[in-house]
């Protein structure tokens, strides 16, 4: 009687093995690529979608190839959802005769934003988009008042561009990111804090103050929020009597500004 029992649960156990192999080998494996290159087979995809740019699924633990189906991992609204993306696609290297600057599209149809400064260091201007497509650069307006100029970058084509926030919405301490072409560095980020908007004295000028690190190079490029919006346009940095350049201490041209001059050119 026990040798029975005991012969009818191996029999069981049997069973479930061959079940279980059966289901195994019924099961789909995916064969993705990690960001760092790496190839991995799984019975399931990857958690982070972003971490493969296509996933290969071969049925019945077939290698990849034959019936193998491609699943593109890439979300089409990415972009969207990235705010720090989103900012680097709209963002530009400003090429001049002399050094670099940065602008950021303010508009689809290619209308941008940079420092005065910049324009008037460089004499023939071209757009080093993300891509690393080059375009003419067009000088639209200079301002009479603060360190801005509107510039047309011709690509003929429909380009990514940001939106703005008032400064006097943030509080002390909430974080920033500067975007621009740092020492010639494109699509360089670096972050920090808000520290305010403050007066610029004797002008009476009022500039966005925040501690995110930045080099020439910057100069133009957008100081934005935590969803990618625009606080100001980057200017310059605070100097010691010495002439040394104090870290830390940044300043931009305030969003208000720059939609004071150029409101009736921006996608906002």
């Amino acid at each position: 009687m026990i040798y029975a029992i005991k012969r009818i649960i191996i029999q069981a156990i049997g069973i479930l093995l061959i079940t279980g192999l059966i289901c195994i080998n019924a099961s789909e494996t995916y064969k993705w690529v990690d960001k760092d290159g790496v190839v991995h087979f799984s019975d399931r995809t990857p958690d982070d979608p972003d971490s493969s740019r296509d996933i290969i699924l071969a049925k019945n633990n077939e290698e990849p190839g034959g019936s193998a189906v491609k699943i593109s991992a890439e979300r089409p609204d990415a972009d969207e959802k990235n705010p720090i993306r989103n900012t680097i696609k709209s963002t530009f290297t400003i090429k001049g005769s002399k050094n670099t600057g940065t602008g950021f599209f303010i508009s689809p149809d290619g209308y941008a934003i940079t420092c005065k400064h910049v324009i008037e260091a460089n004499g023939i201007h071209t757009a080093i988009l993300n891509n690393q497509e080059e375009f003419p650069i067009g000088v639209i307006s200079k301002s009479n008042r603060y360190d801005l100029a509107l510039i047309l970058v011709t690509t003929h084509q429909k380009v990514p561009y940001l939106k703005f926030r008032d400064p006097f919405t943030m509080e002390a301490g909430d974080r920033v990111y500067a975007v621009g072409s740092s020492v010639g560095l494109q699509s360089t980020i670096t972050d920090g804090l808000f520290t305010g908007v403050r007066r610029q004295m004797p002008s009476e000028i009022m500039a966005v103050q925040f501690s995110a690190p930045v080099n020439p190079g910057n100069s133009g490029g957008p100081l934005i929020d935590k969803d990618g919006r625009v606080l100001g346009a980057v200017s310059w940095k605070l100097l010691s009597n010495d002439g040394v350049p104090v870290s830390g201490i940044g300043f931009a041209v305030p969003s208000e500004y720059i939609l004071n001059e150029y409101r009736g050119y921006t996608k906002d």
